[in-house]
Order: C-alpha cells, then sequence, then structure tokens
C-alpha cells in the first residue's frame, strides 16, 4: 500500500470517530480509566477535549506521575526527590482540573498520594472545581502509604496534615449533591456548616484526629447519613450514637485505640461492625439492628470471643445474622458448661484463624446446642500452610442432633485430618442438611457485607483429586455438594 494510501485509509478512520453520536463517545469515554481517556485526545481534533467528559477522577502516582508510589521509608530517595515528586503531581492535577472545569459533570473525585497543609490551597482548589461541578463522592487519602489497604495508614504529625474545611462543601447558589465523602490521613476543621453536609449518606474517616464532641456535632449535621465508618480515630473514648431523628443504619468501628465505651440509641440501625479491643457496649434502643460483625485484638480477644458466643447476643434478641472472627481463640475459648439458647440466631458465620490441627473441636457442640434454630453456618478456615501433623489428638464429642440448618458452608478446607473430623461431625449430627459448599480457598469480610475470595495454598491441587474423593465417598446422596 502506497503512502497516499495509508494517509486516506487513516483518515477515513478518524473520520469515522469524528461522526460517532455523542451518547456512544461518552460510553466509550466511561469505560476507560481517566489515562486512557486522556489518550483519546490524540485521535482527532473532535476528540480533542473528548476526555473531559470523563466523570471519575482518580489521582494517584501511578495515574498522575507514571511511576509507584514512594514510602518515606525508602532510603534510595532523597526528601528533595519526593519534594519534586509532590510539586510535579500538583502541578500536572491542576493543569488537568483547569482543563476539566470546562467538561460535563463529575461524578466522583479521588486524591490518593502524600500531601499536607502546604498544599492546602492546591487540595482546597481542586475539591471547590469538582463541587462546583456537582460531584457525588469524595476520596481523599493523604496517607504516606497512599493505599487504601487498612494495615497502611501513616500516623503522621497532626500540625503537618492537610486540614479539611467543611465549609468548602458548600458551592453558593447551588444545592450540595455530595453523597458519599472519604478522608484519611488529615485534620478537620470543626465545626462544620450544617448546610454544605445535608447530603451526604455515607462518611469514612480513617487516622483522622476528631474528638466524641466533634463527631457528635458532624453526626448533628447530616439530617440524611446512612452510613458511618470510624478507623483509627484515635482521640475518640466515648461514642454516643442517640437522636430521635438518627438516620444511620450501617456502623464500623475499627481498631480506635482509646475506645472505652459505646452507647447505641438508632432505631433505624441495621449493621453493626466492631473491630478492636473489648469494651463495654451499651445496646438502648436497636429494634432493627439484626447484622453483626465482631473481631476482638489484642489482650482482650479471648475474652471478647467468650461475649460474643454469651452476652453480646443475650443483649440483642432480635439479632439474626453473627459474624465472629476469632483469632487463637476457638480452641481454647472459655465457654460456659451450662449452654445458653439463642433461638434469634438464624446465621452464624464464624472465622477460625489459625485452624490448626491440635484443636478438639469443643466448640462447634456448643454452637449446635446454643443455637437450635440456626439455618445457614459458614466456617471460614485459616489452616497453617505448614502442619505440624503431631500425635493422635483425641475428639470426643457429644452426639448434638439439630434439626435446622439446611446449608453448610466450608471455605479453607484442604482435608486435612482435623477438618475432615469437623465436617464428618456435623454431616452426623445435622440431619435435615440440604446443601453443603466447600472450597479450599479462603473468604475474607471486607467489612459491609462485602466478602472477597482468596486463592488457595499451590500445594493443594496436588492432592484436590483426594479431597474430592473423600467428599463425594463421606457426604450422603441426600445433600448436594457443591465444589468449588
Amino acid at each position: 500500500m502506497g503512502r497516499q494510501q495509508k494517509v486516506a485509509k487513516m483518515t477515513r478512520k478518524k473520520d469515522q470517530l469524528s461522526e460517532l453520536p455523542d451518547g456512544i463517545i461518552s460510553i466509550i469515554i466511561s469505560m476507560l480509566t481517566l489515562k486512557e481517556a486522556v489518550r483519546t485526545s490524540v485521535l482527532s481534533n473532535h476528540w480533542r477535549f473528548i476526555w473531559t467528559s470523563h466523570a471519575y477522577l482518580w489521582f494517584d502516582s501511578a495515574n498522575v506521575l507514571g511511576s509507584i508510589v514512594y514510602s518515606s521509608a525508602c532510603v534510595c530517595q532523597s526528601e528533595l526527590e519526593r519534594q519534586l515528586q509532590r510539586c510535579n503531581f500538583i502541578e500536572r492535577v491542576n493543569k488537568f482540573m483547569d482543563q476539566r472545569s470546562k467538561g460535563t459533570k463529575i461524578d466522583s473525585f479521588a486524591i490518593h498520594f502524600h500531601l499536607g497543609k502546604d498544599s492546602a490551597p492546591q487540595i482546597d482548589q481542586w475539591i471547590s472545581c469538582a463541587m462546583i461541578m456537582g460531584v457525588e463522592t469524595i476520596d481523599l487519602d493523604l496517607s504516606e502509604s497512599c493505599s487504601s489497604m487498612v494495615d497502611h495508614v501513616s500516623s503522621n504529625n497532626a500540625s503537618d496534615e492537610y486540614k479539611f474545611p467543611f465549609r468548602i462543601l458548600a458551592v453558593a447558589g447551588k444545592k450540595c449533591g455530595l453523597r458519599h465523602l472519604r478522608l484519611a490521613s488529615c485534620s478537620l476543621i470543626a465545626p462544620p456548616d450544617s448546610n454544605s453536609l445535608t447530603s451526604l449518606i455515607t462518611i469514612q474517616l480513617q487516622g483522622i484526629d476528631i474528638k466524641d464532641e466533634q463527631l457528635g456535632i458532624l453526626l448533628s449535621s447530616c439530617l440524611f447519613l446512612e452510613g458511618l465508618s470510624l478507623h483509627l480515630c484515635n482521640d475518640l473514648v466515648n461514642l454516643k450514637f442517640a437522636g430521635p431523628n438518627l438516620p444511620l443504619k450501617d456502623l464500623n468501628v475499627q481498631d480506635c485505640f482509646r475506645l472505652q465505651r459505646m452507647e447505641l440509641c438508632a432505631k433505624n440501625l441495621v449493621l453493626f461492625e466492631y473491630t478492636g479491643h473489648l469494651i463495654s457496649f451499651y445496646f438502648k434502643i436497636v429494634p432493627r439492628l439484626v447484622d453483626c460483625f465482631l473481631n476482638f485484638t489484642g489482650d482482650s480477644r479471648l475474652d471478647g470471643a467468650t461475649y460474643a458466643m454469651t452476652r453480646f447476643i443475650s443483649d440483642l434478641p432480635q439479632l439474626k445474622t453473627l459474624n465472629l472472627l476469632s483469632v487463637l481463640a476457638m480452641k481454647m475459648l472459655k465457654l460456659p458448661e451450662t449452654v445458653p439458647t439463642f433461638t434469634n440466631i438464624k446465621q452464624l458465620v464464624l472465622t477460625i484463624f489459625p485452624f490448626d490441627d491440635e484443636d478438639k473441636l469443643c466448640w462447634i457442640s456448643y454452637v449446635l446446642k446454643a443455637f437450635p434454630l440456626l439455618q445457614k453456618l459458614q466456617l471460614n478456615l485459616f489452616c497453617p500452610s505448614f502442619i505440624k501433623q503431631p500425635k493422635e489428638i483425641e475428639r470426643v464429642l457429644p452426639e448434638c442432633p439439630h434439626s435446622y440448618v439446611g446449608e453448610l458452608e466450608i471455605n479453607g478446607f484442604y482435608g486435612n485430618q482435623h477438618e475432615e473430623e469437623l465436617l464428618k461431625y456435623l454431616l452426623d449430627n445435622l440431619v435435615e442438611l440440604k446443601v453443603l459448599a466447600v472450597s479450599p480457598c479462603q473468604k475474607v469480610y471486607r467489612g459491609f457485607n462485602n466478602w472477597v475470595y482468596e486463592e488457595a495454598n499451590a500445594w493443594y491441587k496436588f492432592r484436590m483429586e483426594r479431597v474430592c474423593g473423600w467428599l463425594h465417598a463421606v457426604v450422603p446422596p441426600t445433600v448436594h455438594l457443591r465444589i468449588r
């Protein structure tokens, strides 16, 4: 093909792109990442500024600088080099937002980059621009790791942190449409303007210095708030959620290390999640609270697990689902000899980490006795990758026929001896079992009813055939077996 023919062919292609309807172009742009959308500007003159219609703005080191985010622990990078990165990041986002302000509505705006108070004018300007463009979601993570992983939030000096001004959410002459707000590793300028928060539906605060009184003021200003997440907010000591018109439905409190007491008086609360040391809980008015996740950590993890399986459930007679993560507790759990009965629980989720071969399984008979009307049992097992295979463990478990569990789910099942004994015991006692789902993949809870599967250990494939054969041999024909 000659040069002129190639040019003519390319021209026809560009013309075809230019002739696409705006609706089709918007769909194409929405399916691309922000970085890919910007690259479409070279396709034709018509497409030069099409990318400004991209509704989801996510600015991090990879998207803006094209590099992996740095860490303060990296000795190969000087403070001067990190400062140059910050300057380049700010300059590029400034240019981008200047162009994007001429585009269409912004749905979400995210900054995941280590910035502090010195960058406050630029950050304020970006947020103001997003608010003017009708943004509904703001995600501001200024932690040094710039990571959404909960274990990597930096504890920066509060005096160097960016101070988030709630007043910036108010746009003159325009109704605020912000619905979701996430702030990580920054400070708050309080008190907030109530008029700028009335549209918020969810708030996530992570590594934020906020005191009990400030949180109370914040909540009183959010008239339609349904979801609240507090993570590593270490100035909180006595939490109180109360108010006749409090709309809160989902509450997550995680690793607030100074917290001592929590009082819940929220008639609309449906889901409660707590991770941390054992504190004093006061459930006053929570008639709709039916779903709970608990993970007790530190020195109180054993007492916390016992509390979760006894008094906690007694305090919430309407509870239907209990999701408990037990760390080094189930085989050492101090459960009462006289087993209480909880007829309210219909679904029980136990995550056992680790589930080792020395577990005598006493806790499983307690479960069958304590929850006589249980309908679904889910066991998430985390066996160590190295099994010691000690001498034979004697397990003498009482018969506990259970007539209501119809569905049993076991994840992280590798077919080790103690896992097989656990499953055989359940098959013998769950007399009305209809469905058994077994998977070697480990199932991990991420909060707010969000689960993810992690891949099974590589060595499982070598014993997969034996495990599947064993399952088909021991599972009764009346039970539908599903192997993931």
